[in-house]
């Protein structure tokens, strides 16, 4: 089973609607039945909800050719890059080579992968065929919720992660998931030491799902985003521990020079960041309602709402 966020089927002409902010990554999504057990998603064995949805976005189904056929006829110049969602499962992580050796050298995109895969082996094989980015989601800023949550070994986990990324240099990603329960403190180290090992790190909000075992789970406040991004920022920009002061494990005060001041009055910490190209339009909001991850630039209304937001 193969198939297509909304946004990227509508931004390559195969689904009639209209999108007020278009992908610039094309998102597909590859397996059914996920043998994971993730308590916020809606792919997990365990989740009752809709299994055309994953976190807020819709994904209607494809064929391959119909896929490959809008690719290459894609004339637009927003997508650039190509961005696959594996379902955990042997049968699934076989389509997707499937996928990606009957696209091999018909189109000239590059291929990210998110997966749960587990060994070294694994990791070398989709890279063989192509993928030039692999994502393994730790999800979980520390050991007992992640361990609650996924229901796997948290200390393992991370340890992949960081050797993959050592066997290859700036190929491997993660995510991590604001607003499950963690502190911003646990949200620094984690973010320090995936950094200091090259990992690349994309942030998202926590979203209830209906279906789901952590549905009935709020949010994170947007003032609690808001000065994670601001720290992610900066922990990026290499400002060292002395910049953030917590209290009780909240991240009560940031320390703000010049230069954080000028990027923050060009919105620049609360645009989406991660892996290039990458925008995921609407994956923790709807349109209309509080935006935690901006996706293109922010105007300048924006801008000062953000501010107001972190309030610091």
């Amino acid at each position: 089973m193969i198939r297509l966020s909304v946004g990227t089927a509508i931004e390559l002409g195969i689904l009639n609607k209209k999108s007020d902010i278009p992908p610039t990554t094309a998102y597909i999504m590859i397996g059914e039945k996920c043998i994971n057990k993730c308590s916020f998603c809606s792919q997990s064995i365990e989740s009752s909800t809709r299994k055309d949805k994953l976190s807020r976005v819709i994904w209607p189904e494809f064929s391959k050719e119909e896929i490959l056929d809008a690719l290459k006829a894609y004339k637009g110049k927003n997508i650039k890059r190509i961005c696959i969602q594996s379902m955990a499962s042997e049968e699934a992580h076989n389509s997707v080579l499937d996928f990606i050796n009957y696209i091999s050298g018909k189109i000239d995109m590059p291929i990210s992968l998110s997966a749960k895969l587990e060994n070294d082996e694994q990791i070398k094989k989709f890279f063989s065929v192509g993928v030039d980015k692999i994502g393994i989601a730790i999800d979980a800023a520390n050991k007992e919720l992640y361990e609650k949550i996924k229901g796997n070994n948290y200390d393992e986990k991370l340890k992949f992660i960081t050797e993959m990324s050592k066997s290859y240099p700036n190929k491997i990603s993660t995510h991590i998931i604001v607003g499950m329960g963690e502190s911003h403190e646990d949200i620094y180290n984690l973010y320090t030491y995936l950094k200091e090992n090259d990992v690349t790190i994309s942030l998202f909000a926590f979203t209830p799902v209906r279906g789901t075992k952590m549905e009935k789970i709020n949010q994170p406040s947007i003032e609690s985003y808001r000065r994670v991004q601001l720290m992610s920022y900066m922990i990026n920009k290499g400002y060292p521990k002395e910049y953030f002061k917590f209290k009780n494990g909240y991240l009560n005060s940031i320390k703000l020079d010049n230069d954080i001041l000028k990027d923050i009055n060009k919105g620049y910490p609360f645009e989406i960041r991660g892996c290039k190209d990458c925008n995921r339009p609407y994956y923790n909001e709807r349109p209309g309602s509080t935006i935690y991850n901006y996706s293109r630039p922010l105007n300048q209304s924006e801008i000062d709402l953000a501010i107001r937001e972190i309030n610091l």
